[in-house]
């Protein structure tokens, strides 16, 4: 990476902060850096609509977070930042525990507090784990893109606020140790390429359509590749989805459905990145990978022959209750159920989920984030926004 397209990266990195509440007015400044391709750092202050940009060395005195790098040699972008719920983590626990899936899978089985921003509290924090907290400055977020720091920004506030709020629930349950360390793994060997590669990856599928004289499609089809797409931003934009955490799938007939890939963020996500996935077999053949929750839409959509749509998120208000083990008053049609723990993309958290919905159009899965479901994605789309604002008014929000 260059300055020139350091610079361009973080002004999209300000307009996402922003988005997310993370780059506010009262919560003070936030520093990113970006590591240049010949070990150098270009560091960028963030302040309200002001952005300081400076190339540095590799870890000088002055930028002492930066020393982050020399701990995780893997990483290409760090932030520093407060964040709303995160400096009440820091300034008054030493650890917190994975208590949604998410938190257990990009950081790790507990987020650590460093006393101060110095080397061996770092990298004591940091050890076999990409973020943590540190007092009195909020958290440290390391990534292999910025796409990975911010996101994962956004899921350490996401599981400080879950521990706040869930307190007023009956506080919050860890994530089974088991799970919580098997997800991990999984994401640390498995972290997608295409998300650190975007452009290209899309590149290519374009390329790969042209050789093949491209895809024939029915009107239907395109028809619903272009809502799904347009489903899944506006779940970014309300704040349901945070970066890849989250799938849409749509049952196109008897034979076959439509969910988003695996791994690719809806900002960058297109009508043709939407996969047909065969529901006797799950097969996909040579398009993208799908969603690996495909079995959960699947055995969804063959249990309940008047559901045409499925979303999966992790809504943050949501998740607190399912970090709680605690189901949702009202909401929708009727409470949403807490289903039991299954680990992600298994037949048991098919069937779990199944049972807690019944016939009713959403329900929580423990320790994950909630499932909603209609006769069309429109429909779907609404439960997920009624579940959320149910969530909210009973936390008195």
């Amino acid at each position: 990476m260059t300055k020139t397209e350091a610079a361009k990266a973080f002004l999209e990195l300000a307009a996402q902060l922003r988005h997310e509440g993370l780059l506010a007015k009262e919560s003070g400044p936030v520093k990113a850096a970006l590591r240049l391709e010949d070990g150098a750092a270009v560091v960028a202050e963030l302040d309200g609509a002001d952005i300081t940009i400076q190339e540095l060395g590799a870890a000088p005195e002055g930028e002492p977070f930066l020393r982050a790098f020399l701990i995780k040699p893997e990483a290409k972008a760090l932030l520093l930042l407060r964040g709303t719920y995160a400096p009440r983590i820091a300034d008054a626990m030493r650890a917190l525990r994975a208590e949604l899936d998410d938190m257990a899978q990009i950081v790790g089985l507990t987020a650590r507090v460093a006393r101060a921003l110095e080397p061996r509290e770092l990298a004591r924090c940091l050890r076999g784990r990409n973020s943590c907290f540190v007092r009195e400055h909020g958290m440290l977020i390391t990534g292999r893109s910025l796409t990975e720091a911010l996101t994962g920004a956004i899921l350490l506030e996401k599981a400080a606020m879950t521990h706040i709020l869930a307190q007023k629930i009956g506080g919050a349950k860890r994530v089974p140790l088991f799970s919580a360390a098997l997800m991990h793994l999984i994401y640390q060997k498995k972290y997608s390429k295409i998300n650190l590669g975007a452009e290209s990856a899309r590149e290519q599928t374009a390329q790969a359509g042209e050789a093949e004289g491209g895809p024939v499609r029915t009107e239907r089809e395109q028809t619903l590749r272009e809502q799904i797409v347009a489903c899944g931003r506006r779940l970014v934009e309300e704040g349901l989805v945070q970066g890849t955490w989250g799938n849409l799938a749509v049952r196109l007939d008897d034979a076959y459905m439509l969910c988003t890939p695996s791994g690719l963020d809806y900002r960058y996500l297109t009508p043709d990145d939407v996969v047909k996935v065969e529901l006797a077999t799950l097969s996909y053949g040579a398009q993208r990978k799908p969603t690996s929750e495909k079995r959960l839409h699947r055995d969804l959509f063959t249990a309940r022959n008047d559901v045409g749509a499925a979303i999966h998120t992790h809504a943050k208000l949501c998740g607190v209750f399912a970090a709680a083990r605690k189901s949702i008053s009202g909401g929708t049609d009727a409470a949403l159920r807490c289903a039991g723990h299954a680990l992600p993309s298994t037949g048991k958290l098919s069937r779990v989920a199944i049972q807690a919905l019944g016939e009713r159009s959403g329900c929580l899965l423990m320790n994950h984030g909630v499932l909603c479901c209609g006769a069309d994605l429109e429909s779907a789309c609404q439960t997920c926004r009624a579940a959320e604002e149910a969530a909210r008014g009973q936390l008195g929000l």
